[in-house]
């Protein structure tokens, strides 16, 4: 009957310590990864100071790797004049690159205008369907590919 009862007070007793434990190990950790998030913000921020330094011409081309800034190119696509290009550009720029457009494969009328169609309906494009017909219009005339003979 005593081990009985004494198991039990163990359990009871054992119960809050566990949990003790635990909340102190989560609360170091938490402790720990805000002292982390800090100093990577320092961090971040004297990357910062470095690629906009005087010396740099553009803050936009420059990048920094390990305190040193780095000036990138930016080669903007060019795209052949046409009806369409206007649209085209204002319209797909406003959400991805147009140097997306120029990675893509040559695709069929009908490939194209299903990836307009995706455009639209699954990531919610603003581009009516007249539009929609002049975009894909243009990208085939500039990523066309003839369609397969039957």
């Amino acid at each position: 009957m005593y081990s009985k009862n004494c198991n039990s007070t163990m359990k009871i007793i054992r119960m809050p310590v566990f949990a003790i434990l635990v909340l102190s190990a989560v609360s170091q950790l938490v402790a720990c990864s805000s002292e982390n998030a800090l100093g990577k913000r320092e961090n971040l921020k004297s990357d910062a100071a470095i690629a906009q330094a005087p010396d740099s011409k553009s803050p936009e081309t420059n990048a920094s790797f390990a305190g040193k800034a780095i000036d990138l190119p930016h080669y903007p696509p060019d795209f052949p004049p046409g009806a369409g290009r206007e649209l085209f550009m204002t319209r797909c720029g406003m959400c991805h690159s147009l140097r997306y457009v120029t990675m893509q494969p040559n695709f069929t009328r009908k490939a194209w205008a299903k990836e307009v169609d995706k455009m639209i309906k699954t990531y919610g494009a603003h581009i009516n369907k007249k539009e929609a017909e002049e975009i894909t219009e243009y990208l085939f005339s500039v990523k066309g590919k003839p369609e397969a003979a039957k």
